[in-house]
């Protein structure tokens, strides 16, 4: 099954929570949006980096196209939501993948 992981089960991944790392070894194909890829790299130390950066590169990372773009926009309209937090849930339609998300 695909799944886009959120950047909330990333992070939680990264601290070592258990949980985290079993609902992403559940799917075949994990992606990740590049605003999710972004959330995490800005909050990763200068020495946690390289690690954080081959960490990501396990996963499939979804861009921002006008497909996704104009999906964000409705999404962002529609459910008054973060425009990041629609840009990966227009991700994930894009991919018609399961948002994996808490």
């Amino acid at each position: 099954m695909k799944a886009l992981i959120d950047t909330n089960i990333l992070i939680d991944y990264l601290n070592g929570i258990d949980a985290a790392r079993e609902e992403i070894s559940r799917y075949e194909t994990p992606l990740i949006s590049a605003i999710t890829w972004m959330e995490v790299m800005v909050g990763a130390v200068d020495d946690e980096q390289p690690s954080i950066r081959s960490f990501l590169s396990r996963f499939t990372q979804v861009a921002i196209d006008a497909k996704v773009a104009e999906t964000a926009v409705s999404i962002r309209r529609e459910h008054k939501m973060r425009l990041p937090d629609a840009i990966i849930w227009a991700s994930a339609k894009r991919e018609s993948a399961l948002l994996v998300s808490r």
